[in-house]
C-alpha cells in the first residue's frame, strides 16, 4: 500500500503537469494571435506564479520560447543561453522529444541552480497560435531530487529508482554524476538479495523499488509471532471474537446494499439528465421512442402542461432561492421540476404538471418577481412544441437587464464542449454547439475566428486545415463558420454514450475529503464552491448535490458553521476586537460579522464575550 500511495503520487504530479499544458493550448495568454501589445509577458508571469502555488512538487514552472531564445518565469525574463548554462543544464534532445510526443510529459536529469543542484527537468510541449501560424513552445518544470526524498518511506536496505524510456532520473543510490546510471541500474537489478517491485506510471515513466529480502524476513517473523499469540488468545475468546466480526460483517452488508441503491439513484439521475438533452434537441411526439424513454425515466411528459425555466447558478447568496424553487414545483404528485446543467452557471428546470392553469398562473407570476433573474417559456399541451418553451424561456433570460452581452466570448460554453467532448457526451456536445452557433450570430470577425481556432483544437483538427478548407470554400466567414459548426455537431452527435461511465473525479472520494479540503482552505482569499469543484474536477453543480445529500446542508452554510465556532473560540480565549475578528474570517465587515452571529447565536459577538466573562 505504501509502494502504491507513493507511485500514485508521481502519477498524479505528472497529471497536474500534462493538464496545465492542456489548459495552456486554450488559454489566451498563451497565443500571440489575441495579444494587444506584442512582447509583453505580464499576464504569463502571473499565471505561472499562481500555477506554482498548486504545485509544490516542482520548484518553479517556466515558459520556454525556442524561436525567441527567451524562457518566461514568474520572476521575469531569462535569455535562453544564461538559464541552461546556469539555472538548468540539461541534454537539449528533450524538446525535439517532447514535440513528438504531442502534449504529453518527458523528462531528463539536470543540474540546477544552488546546493544539492541534482533533479529532474519535467518538459511538456504546447501548441500556439500566432499571426503567422501554429508555434511549438515548452513548459519546464524542475524538480530537486531532496522534494522527491520527501516523498518516499523506505529503510536503509531499500533502494528506489525512477526511469523514463529506460533512463534513470532518480535514484536513492549515492551515484556521482559521472557514472554511467543505465548500467549500475542493470546491475542493481540483478542483485538476488533483493525483491523488486516496479510500475508502469505510463507515459514512460517507471518507478522500481528493490526490498532487502532480510527485512522481508524480519517482518515474516514478527508477523507470525503475532499469530501465534493470536491463536492462543483465540483459544478463550473465540466465541467472542466470532460474534463481534458477524457483527462488522453484518455492517459491512448493509453498508453494501445502501451503496447499490446509491449507485441505482446515480444511474437514473444519468438517465433522465440523457433524456432531457434529447428533449432539448429533438422533437418528441406522443409513443415515440424517446417519449416511450423520457416515461420510463419517471420524466412525466404525459401530463397536461410542460415549460422549460431557466435561471443563474452563480449567486451564492441566492441558493435558498433554488431550494424553494424546487419545494414549490415538486410540493405536490401533480407537479415535477428535473433539473440540468448544460453550462456552467446556470440551470435549466423541466416542469410537468397536471395543476390548472390558474394555480400555475400564480406560481409563475411568483418566480418571475422574485430576486433572481429567471427566465420563463410558455406553458404548453402539445409535446411537439416543447423546444420552443425552452427557445423562449432562454431568449427571455438573455434580454433580461444585467444578463450575459451576445459580443462576449462564450468561455463558459467553450470550456463545457471541452468537458463534454472529453466525457464522450455527445449529446451535451451538440447542444453546446448550439449554444455557441447562437453567439455567433452577433460577433465580430475576429471573435468568431478565435471561436473557430478552439472548437477544433477540442475536435482534434488542426487549425492550418480549416483555414485552407476556409479558403477553397469561397464563401464568407459567417458561412464557413455555420457549416463547420453543423460538422462539429454531427461529429459530437457520433460520440459514444458511456452512461454508466459518465462521473466525476470527485464521487470517487469520500465526503471526508471534501471537508478535510474545506477546513483547510475555507479562510483562503480565493475560496469558493467553484474553486472547491475545479480542485475536485467536477461542476459546481454536481459538487453542491454531493455535498448536500452527504451533511444535509448547503456548503455555504457549513462554512457560516466553521466560522461560528472559530469565532467564538477567538471571543472567549483572546482580546480581539471585533473588526479584527471579522478581518480574520474574512467577512466584507464588521456589520456582516455581527448579523451572522447574531443569526445563529442571539446575541452580538460584544455580548457573547461579556456574558463568557462574567460566568467566569
Amino acid at each position: 500500500m505504501t509502494f502504491e500511495r507513493q507511485d500514485d503520487f508521481l502519477k498524479q504530479q505528472t497529471t497536474v503537469i500534462r493538464d496545465f499544458g492542456d489548459k495552456c493550448r486554450f488559454n489566451k495568454i498563451y497565443n500571440e494571435l489575441y495579444w494587444d501589445t506584442p512582447n509583453v509577458y505580464l499576464d504569463i508571469e502571473d499565471d505561472l506564479k499562481e500555477q506554482e502555488d498548486k504545485i509544490p512538487f516542482v520548484d518553479g514552472i517556466y515558459l520556454y520560447d525556442e524561436k525567441k531564445e527567451i524562457v518566461l518565469s514568474s520572476v521575469g525574463l531569462f535569455s535562453e543561453e544564461l538559464f541552461f548554462d546556469k539555472i538548468c543544464q540539461i541534454e537539449t534532445e528533450i524538446f525535439e522529444n517532447a514535440e513528438n510526443l504531442e502534449g504529453g510529459v518527458v523528462a531528463c536529469r539536470a543540474l540546477l541552480q544552488g546546493e544539492k543542484k541534482e533533479g529532474i527537468l519535467f518538459v511538456t510541449a504546447i501548441r500556439t497560435w500566432t499571426s503567422k501560424g501554429e508555434e511549438t513552445k515548452y513548459l519546464l518544470f524542475p524538480v530537486r531530487n531532496r522534494k522527491i526524498n520527501s516523498q518516499f518511506e523506505q529503510s536503509e536496505e531499500d533502494k528506489i529508482f525512477l526511469t523514463y524510456q529506460d533512463k534513470v532520473l532518480y535514484t536513492t543510490e549515492n551515484w556521482k554524476i559521472e557514472d554511467n546510471w543505465e548500467k549500475s541500474f542493470e546491475k542493481a537489478l540483478s542483485d538476488k538479495d533483493a525483491y523488486v517491485w516496479q510500475s508502469d506510471m505510463e507515459c514512460g515513466f517507471k518507478y522500481t523499488r528493490m526490498i532487502s529480502k532480510k527485512s522481508i524476513t524480519d517482518s515474516l517473523n514478527i508477523y507470525l509471532r503475532g499469530y501465534a499469540i493470536w491463536v492462543l488468545c483465540s483459544l478463550g475468546i473465540g466465541v467472542v471474537l466470532a460474534c463481534f466480526f458477524s457483527k462488522i460483517r453484518y455492517e459491512n452488508y448493509r453498508k453494501l446494499i445502501l451503496h447499490n441503491e446509491e449507485l441505482e439513484e446515480e444511474r437514473n439521475g444519468l438517465r433522465i439528465e440523457s433524456c432531457l438533452y434529447e428533449l432539448l434537441q429533438k422533437e418528441v411526439r406522443p409513443q415515440e421512442e424517446l417519449w416511450n424513454r423520457c416515461l420510463e425515466s419517471k420524466i412525466y411528459i404525459n401530463r397536461k402542461y410542460k415549460f422549460f425555466v431557466v435561471l443563474p447558478d452563480n449567486i451564492p447568496e441566492n441558493k435558498g432561492y433554488y431550494e424553494w424553487f424546487g419545494q414549490q414545483m415538486n410540493k405536490y404528485s401533480v407537479s415535477t421540476a428535473y433539473r440540468i446543467e448544460i453550462v456552467e452557471g446556470m440551470l435549466i428546470y423541466l416542469v410537468c404538471t397536471d395543476e390548472s392553469a390558474r394555480e400555475l398562473e400564480k406560481k409563475i407570476t411568483t418566480l418571475a418577481t422574485g430576486n433572481v433573474q429567471i427566465g420563463i417559456g410558455d406553458l404548453t399541451t402539445d409535446i411537439s412544441k416543447l423546444r420552443q418553451s425552452y427557445q423562449q424561456a432562454k431568449e427571455r433570460m438573455n434580454k433580461l437587464p444585467g444578463s450575459k452581452e451576445k459580443n462576449l466570448y462564450p468561455e463558459r460554453e467553450v470550456m463545457s464542449l471541452k468537458e463534454a467532448v472529453k466525457n464522450s457526451d455527445g449529446t451535451r456536445a451538440a447542444l453546446l454547439i448550439d449554444e455557441i452557433s447562437d453567439y455567433m450570430k452577433q460577433i465580430d470577425t475576429t471573435m468568431i475566428t478565435g471561436i473557430l481556432w478552439d472548437v477544433s483544437r477540442i475536435f482534434g483538427i488542426s487549425m492550418n486545415k480549416v483555414l485552407e478548407e476556409k479558403e477553397n470554400a469561397n464563401e464568407s466567414i459567417d458561412d464557413f463558420a455555420k457549416r463547420f459548426l453543423e460538422d462539429m455537431k454531427k461529429k459530437a452527435e457520433l460520440l459514444p454514450k458511456p452512461v454508466q461511465e459518465k462521473t466525476s473525479g470527485y464521487k470517487k472520494r469520500d465526503i471526508v475529503d471534501v471537508l478535510s479540503y474545506v477546513h483547510e482552505h475555507y479562510l483562503d482569499d480565493n475560496f469558493s464552491v467553484k474553486y472547491i469543484a475545479a480542485y475536485f474536477e467536477t461542476s459546481v453543480s454536481n459538487l453542491s448535490h454531493f455535498f448536500k445529500k452527504n451533511m444535509e446542508i448547503t456548503i455555504s452554510q457549513y462554512v457560516e458553521q466553521i466560522k461560528l465556532e472559530r469565532a467564538k473560540e477567538m471571543l472567549q480565549s483572546s482580546d480581539k476586537k471585533i473588526s479584527e475578528i471579522a478581518e480574520i474570517l474574512r467577512y466584507a465587515n464588521s456589520t456582516a460579522f455581527i448579523e451572522m452571529f447574531k443569526k445563529y447565536e442571539g446575541v452580538t459577538p460584544g455580548a457573547y464575550r461579556e456574558d463568557g466573562n462574567n460566568k467566569d
